[in-house]
């Protein structure tokens, strides 16, 4: 159904999510070992892109009309498992979670509630993040002094920051450096130069992407992993820009990036910034590492272009195969009433649709065991349909008839049990109510289980009900419930609605009329089991 296009789309883009981060650390352990190795530029933007496609993808997969080329991990049921039917509500949806040979349900709205709550708690923890981070900044920018202006970017020295970074707003382009920097030219040349890059290459811009990603899918490890590779590759790409350029001494870089590590091992360093000296000593270790060791050549722009075009392929296929992981396989009313009317046209039998109605579909066709039971039910059915089907006819019966052995008996022609309440053969005549219609039940013989004589018996039953009452659906009614109880509640009721009478709770097997009524319409629209 419709409403569940967000949620599978929002599965679908934490799959991509997570095959990106794998693939990110893929390439960047394929590049270590290729020779020439990939420019830190080209792993940048390819990650970029892979994270920037994990968005827009799961919607192809949604909206391209095929169907998911593996197997749905969760279906969304209208109505509890049959096992579970006197305990559990039969108005409540639900939605079975399977993985692996093990499975279990859950009430779908306490599922959507709880889904709903994880997501809030995220997006919160996320916006409080940044709303602390926000104040820090702009209480810096507040009492920072402007050294610098060109146009929209704007140069500030600060007192209450240690490290130098930079931040982008809307037409605006800040880089932020140590007041103690202002003492030491060359290091206040290079700290500029390497923040100003990551204005080039859109890294502050790209921060509000990761900042995204990690509030809408806070709970996704992979996705935090994910930002934090792309931060890192923002400084590695930096560094090696800056280790290319001629004006540029990488021993003296190495120097600088050492000095202004020292100088904020006591302080903390603002959040919301790409910073020169990154995040941790073991990326500052690896950063000099990269400097030093830095290729006189790199791969080639076609090399990295195929290898983009290869990564997008995978994640596109792997959008396609989770379209559908959360199937929901209810029949509306409005669907079901739409089949009703299709199988009137050739039939005079009078075919209902209301509430129970498709709540009883549902249950047959829409959760796993009734699924399961309906399709041995119909697989069996083969056997006696064209039997049963002849003697309808020669006694000008309705073919819907068809759906009551397939609701009674499942189609099993067995013997009675050891409960003498319980019928037998196909259409489960209980004992006195086959005795009365000539079939012989004794310890030596039991005709119930003669499909031609039982049958015989049943639409000799039919009829006499449906002379009584005028209606199919008393007629119903009266086989399960017999008729002396039909007329007992239609004198009590005032009635002669059989789903009046239903309402009011005269049934002896419940909701059987509406499974009756479910089971013809299956019978007449097969597909709803394809």
């Amino acid at each position: 159904m419709a409403e569940l296009t967000p949620i599978n789309v929002y599965i679908c883009a934490n799959v991509l999510l997570v095959l990106a981060s794998a693939l990110l650390d893929g390439l960047r352990a394929v590049s270590s070992r290729l020779q020439p190795p990939m420019a830190y530029r080209h792993q940048l933007r390819l990650g970029q892109a892979m994270a920037l496609a994990a968005l827009p993808l799961p919607l192809l997969g949604s909206f391209s009309g095929r169907s998911s080329l593996l197997p749905q991990t969760a279906q969304v049921w209208s109505a509890p498992a049959l096992r579970d039917a006197a305990s559990v509500p039969l108005t409540e949806p639900q939605a079975l979670v399977s993985l692996g040979s093990s499975s279990a349900f859950l009430p779908l709205d306490v599922a959507s509630r709880v889904l709903t709550v994880l997501f809030a708690a995220g997006l919160l923890v996320v916006l409080a993040r940044l709303a602390r981070d926000a104040a820090a900044t702009a209480r810096i920018i507040g009492g920072a002094q402007t050294i610098r202006q060109y146009r929209s970017a704007r140069i500030l020295a600060s007192e209450q920051t240690c490290v130098p970074f930079s931040f982008w707003l809307p037409g605006r382009h800040f880089v932020v450096v140590p007041a103690a920097l202002v003492l030491s030219r060359d290091d206040l040349q290079l700290a500029i130069r390497h923040e100003a890059q990551h204005h080039r290459q859109h890294d502050t811009k790209l921060l509000y992407l990761h900042q995204l990603l990690e509030a809408a899918f806070f709970w996704n490890p992979a996705v935090h992993r994910l930002a934090r590779q792309l931060r890192e590759l923002q400084e590695f790409a930096c560094d090696e820009a800056l280790g290319r350029q001629r004006s540029v001494s990488t021993t003296d870089y190495c120097q600088c990036l050492l000095r202004v590590a020292e100088a904020a091992t006591q302080r903390r360093r603002a959040p919301l910034h790409a910073s020169l000296v990154g995040s941790a000593g073991k990326l500052l270790k690896r950063r000099i590492e990269a400097l030093l060791a830095q290729p006189a050549a790199y791969s080639s722009r076609s090399v990295v272009l195929s290898l983009g075009a290869a990564l997008l392929t995978l994640l596109a296929t792997t959008a396609l195969a989770f379209t559908s992981t959360i199937h929901d396989r209810r029949v509306s009313a409005r669907e079901a009433a739409q089949m009703a009317a299709l199988a009137q046209r050739d039939s005079a039998f009078p075919i209902v649709v209301n509430d129970s109605v498709v709540r009883e579909l549902n249950r047959l066709i829409s959760t796993p065991d009734g699924r399961a039971s309906l399709q041995a039910g119909l697989a069996r059915m083969k056997e006696y349909e064209g039997r049963i089907t002849a003697q309808l006819v020669r006694h000008g019966m309705p073919l819907e008839l068809l759906a009551v052995p397939l609701v009674e008996s499942g189609y099993r022609n067995q013997p009675q049990g050891d409960d003498p309440r319980h019928g037998a053969g196909l259409w489960m005549f209980i004992a006195p109510m086959a005795r009365n219609f000539d079939l012989r039940v004794d310890a030596d013989r039991d005709d119930r289980l003669d499909v031609a004589a039982e049958t015989d018996a049943a639409i000799r039953l039919f009829s006499a009900l449906h002379r009584q009452f005028d209606d199919w659906g008393l007629a119903l009614l009266g086989y399960n419930a017999g008729s002396q109880d039909v007329e007992r509640a239609m004198i009590e009721t005032g009635s002669c609605d059989v789903w009046s009478l239903i309402e009011q709770g005269h049934e002896n097997d419940r909701g059987y009329v509406p499974r009756v009524m479910a089971a013809i319409l299956i019978l007449k629209n097969p597909s709803l089991l394809d």
